[in-house]
């Protein structure tokens, strides 16, 4: 449900507890009003979408997402996002090791 009616919030969030965990206030807006408008602290404001379901159905205007989708695609090919799993788990086991 969009709820264009009430008052933008504001970003960003505090910081969140850890990386596993999202700030309190991301997990509320989740539940309770999953699509919304922010404001940040410059008066900007703009949508915030935060679950799933409700981004994919988020419309996209073709010209102004078509050139920066296709100057980034590259970047998420399977190859290259798999390219750093060997050196991201040798990093983790070290942490985990470590603890």
């Amino acid at each position: 449900m969009i709820y264009a009616d009430q008052a933008p919030v504001l970003t960003p969030f505090p910081p969140a507890p850890s990386l596993s965990h999202p700030p309190p206030e991301l997990n509320e807006l989740q539940r309770d009003r999953s699509v919304t408008r922010f404001q940040l602290a410059d008066g900007k404001t703009g949508w915030l979408v935060t679950r799933y379901e409700d981004v994919r159905q988020v419309p996209t205007d073709p010209p102004e997402h078509t050139r920066p989708r296709r100057l980034i695609a590259g970047a998420f090919t399977a190859r290259r996002v798999e390219a750093p799993r060997p050196r991201v788990t040798d990093v983790d086991a070290d942490l985990v090791e470590n603890l």
